[in-house]
């Protein structure tokens, strides 16, 4: 039913009463209308099918507010705003090929790390008379897994007797897996105060919108001098988390008020509509790495993946990548790790029940305090930085 105060749906047990109480209204009240009988079956069969009918409009009314929407319902909603989910993308790289000098080793040839992440040539590369030739690689397979560490795609996957070694002496990176629902959710709500232009919250929430940004903050000093972090007078500082560098100068000098200097330790130059060049500055955020060993004592309720869905509820709070590559939000930069909270998540699991934990910077001696952040960091933590054991 919808009235004046929303849309509520009928449920099937709702609609088995609504109709009996019609057929016992028509028919008489002594009319059979028992789960068994012709009247009370025909009435269940109906109240059914009808049930299917109020789910779908409920899921139309529900589709047209964000916070209820869901998949490309979702998706339309963001459209309004000018916002878009992220979608999934595969890691990039460069790789060092070793071998017969002058040899070309041909666009598509196929590299892999020792656990079996592919990883594609997209040019020719032709080795130099020393051997040795770079060239762009990109991940065969979309999402996070394709983002490896420095020196790991060391196997040709179809050997050649004329490529001697190969290895990527920089990290691969841009892998990413498709926004959920959630996150999408949640970064509309970060935007909905940055609709205007030539405010902090304006940078922001455009800035939240670029396709691999996952945290920014944007800070003012409005003095006529320097401020204790040494950020000069009359200028707004950006702070970024993820993003490619020359669509976050873009968004900055698009969104920021004339005459105010964009200043940070990376420089990019952007040109207006007119042609002439400016300087625009941000920094990147720090990474703060967090490690989390606990102790847990379980009950018969405690699931086989218990262990599994303790870390994945950890890195949801916290932020970063679980083990199946997916990444979760978490944590903006400057919000500190509580360790109440910490709590919180672990029983968030059937079966627990009692827990120790201790948290901290990874390397530094974990406790039992709050770990706090600069307003320039960020706390991460992947499953490979949390230690559970189970009793």
């Amino acid at each position: 039913m919808l009235d004046a105060t929303g849309f509520k749906r009928k449920r099937y047990t709702e609609l088995v009463d609504d109709m009996t109480l019609k057929a016992q209204e028509l028919f008489g009240e002594d009319i059979n209308v028992s789960e068994k009988s012709f009247l009370g079956i025909l009435i269940r069969l109906f109240a059914w099918f009808l049930a299917l009918l109020w789910e779908v409009a409920e899921k139309v009314y529900n589709s047209g507010y964000m916070h209820k929407a869901e998949g490309i319902q979702l998706d339309r909603k963001g459209w309004e705003f000018g916002i878009t989910r992220l979608q999934e993308a595969h890691a990039q790289g460069t790789i060092e090929i070793r071998g017969t000098p002058g040899f070309v080793v041909e666009e598509g040839t196929l590299f892999e790390t020792s656990s079996g992440v592919l990883f594609e040539l997209t040019e020719n590369v032709t080795l130099d008379e020393n051997g040795v030739g770079t060239g762009l690689i990109v991940c065969t397979e979309p999402g996070t897994k394709g983002n490896v560490a420095v020196n790991s795609i060391t196997i040709v996957s179809n050997p050649n007797e004329n490529i001697t070694s190969v290895t990527n002496p920089e990290p691969t990176e841009g892998g990413r897996a498709r926004e959920t629902d959630a996150e999408f959710l949640e970064r509309y709500q970060q935007t909905l105060s940055g609709l205007g232009s030539s405010t902090t919250d304006s940078i922001r929430s455009e800035l939240l919108k670029l396709n691999g940004v996952r945290a920014a903050v944007v800070i003012e000093n409005t003095q006529s001098t320097p401020d204790e972090a040494g950020r000069p007078p009359k200028s707004v500082s950006t702070y970024i988390l993820g993003g490619d560098p020359d669509e976050i100068a873009q968004v900055i000098f698009s969104k920021k008020a004339a005459g105010i200097e964009a200043y940070g330790t990376e420089q990019v130059e952007v040109f207006d509509m007119a042609g002439f060049p400016h300087t625009i500055g941000f920094s990147r955020a720090t990474e703060v790495p967090i490690s989390i060993k606990l102790t847990i004592q379980k009950n018969d309720r405690f699931p086989a993946e218990g262990v599994q869905q303790v870390k994945t509820e950890l890195i949801k709070y916290i932020g970063g990548e679980d083990a199946d590559g997916t990444f979760y939000v978490g944590l903006n930069m400057g919000e500190t790790v509580v360790f109440s909270k910490l709590i919180n998540q672990v029983y968030k699991v059937d079966g627990v029940d009692d827990v120790h934990l201790v948290v901290g910077v990874k390397g530094q001696t974990p406790g039992t305090s709050n770990v706090t952040m600069d307003i320039t960091e960020v706390a991460q933590i992947t499953h490979e930085d949390i230690e559970v054991q189970v009793t």
